[in-house]
């Protein structure tokens, strides 16, 4: 039988095999279906090893500096087990270096509600100093 959808089909009836050889066909079925089964997660495995790859070489996705400036209160950031340091410059994936600048302004935000202060009292240039590697590091409320 042909595996084209436009040809014609003949429908015959299978009782008349042994039962044997249905068992044969059986396991002649099963091992085709799991083979197809292994060559489909091999490469859904492998393009999903592709992509993390691609992430961890910077290939797939823009890398941005970002230097690390949080409240008084907090000394770093963890991202997925990595630490990042209070005034670090670090170069990092567009994602990563969205979520540092998210926890960075959650941090302000936090001060300023402790403070009592308007939320764009943090924002407002003051203080700031140009470090050697080249970031703006704030010392806003620092000691």
């Amino acid at each position: 039988m042909s595996n084209n959808k436009n040809s014609v089909r003949t429908i015959v009836d299978t009782s008349i095999l042994d039962p044997k050889r249905v068992e044969e066909l059986r396991v002649k079925a099963k091992t085709k279906v799991d083979k197809e089964r292994q060559v489909a997660a091999e490469a859904q495995l492998l393009e999903q090893l592709e992509d993390e790859e691609r992430r961890a070489s910077g290939v797939s996705e823009p890398m941005e500096t970002v230097t690390i400036d949080l409240a008084p209160y907090a000394d770093r950031v963890m991202i997925d087990g990595r630490i990042f340091f209070q005034g670090d410059t670090k170069t990092v994936g567009r994602g990563t270096a969205e979520l540092i600048r998210e926890m960075m302004q959650a941090s302000w935000r936090h001060q300023s509600i402790v403070d009592g202060k308007p939320e764009d009292f943090y924002r407002r240039s003051r203080g700031q100093s140009i470090i050697p590697n080249g970031g703006v590091v704030s010392n806003i409320l620092r000691v």
